[in-house]
């Protein structure tokens, strides 16, 4: 701990820096450095995790023990139909993510926890009724100005709420994944009241769903009726319409025709026939003409031949004409037989004849009459084609009040055959969701999570604590390593001298108890060496110690400084008090005075002087009788005869302006100027440098100087601030010695020059304790 290399114990080379201080930045942090923080802060990174955990047991403690019961729900859009209709009134929703959250929050909406807090009494259970707090007078104080309509609410309403309230913070729906899948949780001080009012949540939910749909059903059915009724009277008033002006314009249907149209079509086909008729009897009439004219036998028309009368007497002509032969033959011509059937054959003939011309006469009447009746058709039709022209715009008017009664009769039924089925499905809605898993009786709370809370406090105490550590250790700008005091100051380190433990201190102050009873409290001189502080000889009187070690390695670094210059004065101060400037002073004198080194040791410091209060506190002259010239300089000397060191005491001095204005007279300088001519060597204990100019003026009349810096106390704006003030001689400034280094904490900042580095060599018993 106490080398600096492997061969000089905490020697630094005397060269003269040819680099200026500049301002000290910390290092980058590794791992391994933030482990050391860690271990050298270890109280601060654990003091949150042991708040945080004794919160947390603190809160486990006083919490209320709740449990959860769950009941799932399915949010299914496919609906059984009960009645087949097209399209039901409210329409199943869909299933895309946003109408599944809708649900979700539809569950948890006021209007289905109102019915469960009324189904089951909440605003009766003592756990769903608002507990007093001690912030509630402020509440009310704030909420007083901003009172609305809810006051003004009755009290069952105002309990209601509340409770809802309640019920709402301790409910949650989720839902599971992307599935169509709800979570009812409820939290409740009893597992059965958790389980029932989950369970109450799902069954509100599902009557909710029914409500929403009977009611719009409803609306939709009162909406339907009343079109009904308006669309009833618009059909009967557009069919009135269409009749009344068919009468008007005598434009009456019979079998969706109108009449005229039907005569029409009647007389047409009429006419065409007529026509036949007509051409049939002219071709009649023109072909017996044409047989008179060429006098041919008119029986051979085809009226002849097809009559029956005519086949009839043709058959009994030529029956007669037979016999007449037959007769002929076998009585000759003038038998009366044969003249009696002679005149049979001429009335026969006569009757042929007779009837030949009924006929023709038949088929002049026939084309007669055919050609009249054509004559009569074809009037009745041109007669009735005028009218049918005269209407043509009656029709058109018609056809337009026909197609809108069709459109009114066909919304009529429409919305009539809607009415039908919207009353059948009014009594016959179910829920587009159904309850998948009951809520069942928990069997252990849900809440306070013992575990999850003590592990969070310790994890959050441990990671505030360790981030607390390290912005601590950052913003700690107090001196710890010999790097870092070199970094600030820019002048080598000499050495770093340990803390000595109080229960070390103690042993050895026990040893003076012997030579208290011989001492004299008067006494001039110096104290017996074992009524003196322990610590101003411990370098002496423990040499194998690590604390005289570094006194050592300080007295060779100023060796090998006075081989190379001349020094006689060396300077030895500090940025502030309480630095342990005077233990180093004094053990670093008598060390030398041991080599057999002529050395002066002067208490410089006249305000405070911890050397004469240490080593000789009644002493009656010192460096001020001395400098005005009031004692002989050897007279006011007192010398160590176990050390042979030479002591210039400082005795106290009421007048402060008088011992400033002697630190910058030419009587210090002429003091110091005569020991330089009798001892090898002068250590002066000066007064810190930031809070006294003493020491500035000392430090201009020293060959060398060393700066004192206690560890871990001196922060570096100090001593950065120090070397400033050391400025004009800073080429003086031997270097800065590191003091009071507790060597066990040492090991997490600088861990080579740390007790657990020199274990091996049989450290001291270096405890934690005040030293001077």
């Amino acid at each position: 701990m106490l080398q600096r290399n492997s061969d000089l114990p905490y020697v630094i080379p005397d060269e003269s820096p040819g680099r200026p201080a500049e301002s000290w930045q910390y290092p980058t942090v590794d791992l391994r450095e933030m482990g050391r923080i860690l271990r050298r802060r270890y109280k601060m990174a654990v003091l949150p995790a042991l708040v945080l955990l004794g919160l947390a047991v603190t809160h486990l403690l006083f919490a209320t023990t709740l449990y959860t019961a769950t009941s799932t729900v399915l949010v299914d859009p496919r609906r059984a139909n009960v009645v087949e209709t097209n399209q039901s009134v409210l329409s199943n929703f869909g299933t895309d993510d946003a109408t599944i959250e809708s649900q979700a929050l539809l569950i948890q909406s006021v209007a289905i926890l109102v019915r469960v807090v009324g189904k089951l009494k909440l605003t009766e259970d003592a756990e769903f009724k608002p507990k007093p707090g001690l912030l509630d007078p402020i509440k009310r104080l704030f909420s007083s100005s901003s009172s609305g309509p809810s006051d003004r609410a009755s009290p069952e309403d105002a309990a209601r709420a509340r409770s809802v309230e309640i019920l709402q913070r301790r409910m949650k729906v989720t839902r599971q994944g992307t599935t169509f899948l709800v979570d009812i949780a409820v939290n409740s001080e009893s597992p059965q009241k958790a389980a029932t009012i989950a369970n109450a949540v799902a069954d509100a939910y599902f009557d909710e769903q029914v409500r929403a749909k009977y009611d719009a059903t409803r609306i939709a059915a009162n909406w339907l009726n009343g079109q009904i009724d308006e669309l009833k009277s618009r059909v009967v008033a557009s069919e009135k319409a269409v009749e009344d002006y068919r009468s008007a314009n005598n434009l009456m249907v019979s079998q969706g025709v109108t009449l005229n149209d039907q005569q029409l079509t009647d007389l047409n086909n009429k006419l065409i026939a007529a026509r036949v008729q007509t051409a049939e009897a002219r071709a009649k009439y023109e072909q017996v003409q044409d047989i008179a004219k060429s006098g041919g036998d008119p029986g051979g028309i085809n009226a002849a031949i097809s009559s029956e009368m005519i086949t009839k007497l043709r058959t009994q002509y030529a029956d007669i004409a037979k016999n007449e032969a037959d007769l002929s033959s076998k009585y000759g011509a003038r038998h009366p037989l044969v003249a009696n059937v002679r005149a049979q054959r001429r009335d026969t003939q006569r009757l042929i004849n007779e009837e030949i011309r009924r006929i023709l006469e038949s088929t002049k009447h026939d084309y007669d009459v055919a050609r009249s009746r054509e004559t009569s058709l074809q009037q009745s039709l041109d007669q009735l084609q005028g009218v049918s022209t005269s209407s043509g715009q009656a029709q058109v008017r018609l056809r337009e009040l026909q197609r809108e009664a069709e459109a009114n009769r066909t919304q009529y039924e429409s919305y009539l055959a809607r009415s039908k089925e919207t009353t059948a499905q009014e009594s016959l809605e179910m829920p587009d969701s159904r309850i998948v898993t009951k809520a069942s009786i928990p069997i252990r709370p849900s809440s306070p999570k013992s575990m999850l809370i003590l592990g969070l406090a310790v994890m959050l105490g441990l990671g505030a604590g360790c981030v607390l550590a390290f912005l601590t250790d950052y913003l700690d700008g107090r001196v710890k390593t010999i790097e870092q005091a070199e970094a600030i100051a820019g002048v080598p380190a000499l050495a770093a001298v340990p803390l000595i433990g109080a229960r070390e201190l103690a042993r050895l102050a026990r040893r003076g108890r012997s030579e208290l009873g011989r001492y004299d409290p008067k006494a001039t001189g110096l104290l017996p060496p074992a009524l003196q502080p322990p610590l101003t000889r411990y370098a002496i009187d423990e040499p194998g110690t690590f604390f005289a070690e570094a006194i050592r390695a300080v007295r060779l670094s100023l060796q090998r400084t006075m081989r190379s210059q001349p020094v006689k004065v060396v300077q030895v101060t500090s940025a502030l008090d309480s630095e342990g400037k005077t233990t180093l002073a004094i053990n670093l004198a008598q060390s030398l005075a041991m080599l057999g080194i002529r050395t002066l040791l002067i208490d410089g410091d006249l305000r405070n002087p911890q050397v004469t209060r240490a080593l000789c506190p009644r002493a009656d002259a010192g460096l001020l009788e001395v400098a005005i010239g009031h004692v002989a300089p050897e007279r006011a000397i007192l010398v160590d005869p176990s050390t042979g060191l030479s002591i210039l005491p400082s005795t106290p001095i009421k007048e402060v302006e008088f011992i400033t204005e002697l630190m910058f007279s030419d009587r210090i300088v002429d003091v110091l100027d005569y020991f330089r001519h009798r001892y090898e060597l002068i250590v002066i204990d000066s007064p810190p440098l930031v809070p006294l100019v003493d020491g500035r003026a000392l430090a201009e009349l020293a060959d060398r100087i060393i700066l004192a810096l206690a560890w871990d106390q001196t922060p570096g704006e100090v001593l950065s601030h120090a070397m400033d003030l050391l400025s004009p001689v800073r080429d003086r400034v031997m270097g800065t010695v590191l003091t009071r280094v507790d060597l066990s904490r040492l090991q997490f900042y600088d861990y080579y020059r740390s007790s657990a580095y020199l274990k091996p060599y049989g450290a001291a018993r270096l405890h934690a304790g005040a030293a001077r």
